[in-house]
């Protein structure tokens, strides 16, 4: 659950937070003494005074009022935009409020996770955000290669889930986080090799299909598959049939990823293959008797990558046990 904004004016009426978020910070409530905390004053403020203008929170029109707003918004505040601690930041250095320690705030401004870090373009912070940076990707996919497209889809993913944003089908396909057809796959490698004039693309082509012929009838190796597709590019390119791209053939991502299916992402348990969820839905009781509480508290999070991150771990020993509870 996320937890509420709190400044001068919502949510600690009787400012006992206040005092005891003070309580440790050498020099902050002697410079609390001349803070504003009259709720009708502020409305009189212009939004500029408020580190988060829209919103009318954090004040730093005075150093007082900036050392309540730092005290409140790294203390017990979250998820605000990521401009709201770069104000609070440079407010803290005009004031030279060498008093406090402001680390939280520099770090919060600092880690901004965007879409395309490589470009530090496209944050995925906010709400508003991830919404912007999903139109944009979309819109401008076809200029970003294979990998770079489908880790900054992924990262778009991830981040629409904590921040509980809804995102289109294409964007999971886009991602590499659907399943694939094998069958889908095979006859649009079979209609490359038709559409190929040059002989050496027309057998790449046929081989890439015919290498698909053991394979199980749903992938699911997002790893491989990105690979997979990156080389269905190269060949495309080579071909000379990038030009039948969302007419005659769908891209090469769309290609692999070719069914609106989510992947689920699975965890080995001794050479069980079992999916994250089920393991994530264990009882605390089991993850005890094994001596992995952590994988308890990661589970009740309810990040996968992260649980699958930590699972993977694990000692083969532990997975044993682990096995015969699924």
């Amino acid at each position: 659950m996320k937890n509420p904004v709190i400044d001068q004016y919502h949510g600690d009426p009787t400012y006992a937070q206040l005092h005891t978020l003070s309580r440790d910070v050498p020099g902050a409530r002697e410079m609390l003494k001349t803070a504003s905390f009259d709720a009708e004053a502020a409305e009189q403020l212009p939004a500029t005074a408020f580190a988060w203008e829209d919103a009318r929170r954090f004040p730093v029109h005075t150093a007082a009022d900036t050392v309540a707003s730092v005290l409140y918004r790294t203390k017990v505040s979250s998820y605000v935009p990521i401009e709201v601690d770069q104000k609070l930041a440079i407010a803290a250095q005009i004031y030279e409020l060498t008093a406090l320690d402001f680390t939280t705030v520099k770090q919060a401004a600092a880690e901004v996770t965007y879409a395309l870090p490589e470009h530090k373009r496209l944050p995925l912070d906010t709400s508003e955000q991830i919404k912007l940076a999903e139109d944009v990707l979309c819109r401008d996919h076809k200029k970003l290669t294979i990998e770079t497209r489908a880790d900054a889809f992924s990262r778009l993913v991830k981040a629409a889930a904590q921040h509980d944003v809804e995102v289109r089908p294409f964007t999971y396909k886009m991602a590499g986080l659907t399943t694939c057809n094998n069958q889908i796959l095979k006859d649009w490698l079979d209609a490359r090799s038709e559409a190929a004039t040059d002989p050496l693309y027309k057998t790449a082509f046929t081989k890439l299909s015919s290498g698909l012929q053991r394979a199980g009838a749903e992938l699911s190796n997002r790893n491989d598959l990105v690979k997979l597709a990156s080389t269905i590019q190269q060949l495309d390119e080579g071909a000379g049939l990038t030009k039948y791209y969302d007419r005659k053939l769908p891209d090469p991502l769309q290609t692999v990823f070719n069914t609106e299916k989510v992947a689920e992402e699975m965890c080995d348990v001794a050479g069980k293959k079992v999916a994250c969820a089920k393991l994530m839905h264990l009882p605390d009781a089991i993850w005890e008797q094994i001596d992995a509480t952590e994988l308890s508290k990661i589970a009740e999070d309810g990040n996968v990558t992260e649980f699958k991150q930590a699972f993977d771990t694990l000692p083969l020993d532990l997975k044993v046990v682990l096995r015969s509870y699924v």
